[in-house]
Formats: structure tokens, sequence, C-alpha cells
């Protein structure tokens, strides 16, 4: 109930700015409109989960006709996966950057804690859940074949242990990002049930605690499959 009542609050001053005027429109390449467009869509889920607003809410915050999102995104929900196709892209970047420092393999609780801080942003989780939820799963496979984002780190990091690296490596590296990566979204997902059955509150020290735990069985399941080829910590 307490939710609803702040939905509804949060709904109030949304309306608000919906009704101010709309910006003048400005000439865009098209490529930055649909930036733009992304921009206006995680400001507006921000404050909403994807269903309880709209096409016209994202149009107003951006300025925009409604049609000009269809015209990009065919519809409201091809833009809702875009805006998490983009968040994904630049976790996996700011990762790759991570494993091109020196010493990058010998602390994978820093790569773990990327991935951990992206999942604190309640934009991300609000976009996964609906991704889960929706009856999509199609599409968000399909983004998933296309992108291949986690081949790509596997990739980098065999690339960094050996040059050479055969596809048994890499497939290995493959499944302990794999698992990470679905252990990391659980978590986010389902802290707070998860905290309650072992009999604990959340706090950030759980979280930290999860953290260097889930970094630990990564480093060390890596060293039992590749050997000391994986630095120590």
């Amino acid at each position: 109930m307490w939710d609803d009542v702040v939905v509804g609050k949060k709904r109030k001053i949304f309306e608000i700015r919906r009704g101010r005027p709309r910006p003048p429109r400005r000439r865009r390449t098209p490529e930055a409109a649909r930036q733009e467009l992304l921009d206006a869509a995680e400001q507006v889920f921000g404050e909403f989960n994807p269903d309880q607003v709209g096409l016209v809410d994202i149009a107003r915050e951006a300025g925009v006709s409604h049609a000009l999102i269809t015209h990009y995104f065919g519809t409201y929900a091809g833009l809702v996966e875009a805006t998490l196709e983009r968040r994904i892209r630049r976790l996996r970047e700011q990762i790759l950057t991570k494993l091109r420092e020196a010493g990058a393999l010998s602390r994978p609780s820093d790569l773990i804690g990327l991935l951990f801080r992206a999942l604190e942003d309640p934009v991300h989780v609000r976009l996964v859940k609906w991704m889960l939820a929706s009856d999509r799963p199609s599409a968000a496979n399909a983004f998933a074949l296309q992108d291949q984002g986690l081949q790509h780190v596997a990739f980098t990091v065999a690339n960094a242990i050996d040059p050479d690296a055969d596809r048994r490596t890499i497939e290995k590296i493959e499944l302990a990002l794999l698992t990470a990566v679905a252990a990391a979204y659980g978590y986010a997902i389902t802290k707070y049930a998860l905290a309650g059955s072992i009999g604990r509150g959340m706090s950030p020290q759980l979280d930290i605690d999860v953290q260097q735990t889930l970094a630990g069985m990564l480093r060390a399941y890596l060293r039992a499959e590749l050997g000391p080829v994986i630095p120590a910590a």
C-alpha cells in the first residue's frame, strides 16, 4: 500500500512536468536523436518502473512526439529493451577496460565490483526485472546471441593468459563468467529474500561479503581448471 502512495505522489509530480511546454525542436543527427531518446527513457525509469509509464511519458521527457520514438524503436517494449542494451554494452566496455590494466586477472574482485555496482543502480535492476517478467524472452535471447558480450570478455581474459589459448580454455572462462554473472544478477534481484533465508538483514557489509566470496570462488575455479596461469591473490 505504501508503495502505491509513493508511486501516486511521484506520478502527480510527473504529470506536472508533462504539462510544461515542450522545448523548441532542434536539428539532430539520427544517432544523436536516438541517444537523446534513450537518455530521456533512463531519466523516467529512474523514477518509475517501465510498466508504470509509456511512450507518451518518454516523449514528453525528451520533448518530442511519441511517433518519433516508434520511428526509432518500433514499440515501447523496443525502447525499454534498447535502454537496457545500452547499459549492458557500457558495462561490458568498463569490464574490458579494467581487464587491460596490469594485474587485473589477480584482482577478480575488481571485475565483480563493477558488475555489482551496475546492479546497485535501480534503473538497471528495474529494466532487468521488466525484461524477465515480460513475455519477450525471445527478444532478450536475440540480443544476447547478437551481442555475445560475455564471449568478448572471455576472449580478452584468455588472450591475457595466453595469446594462443585453445577453445577448451576459452570455454572454461566463458562458463566461469556466465556463472558469476548469473549469481550477481540473482543476488541483486532477490537479495532481501536471500538475506532473510540465512537469518540476516540487508546491509552494505553483506553486499561486500557476497562480492568477495563470489570473486574468490571465481579465482579458485579458474585456477583449478586452468592451473597457475591465473595469478594468485
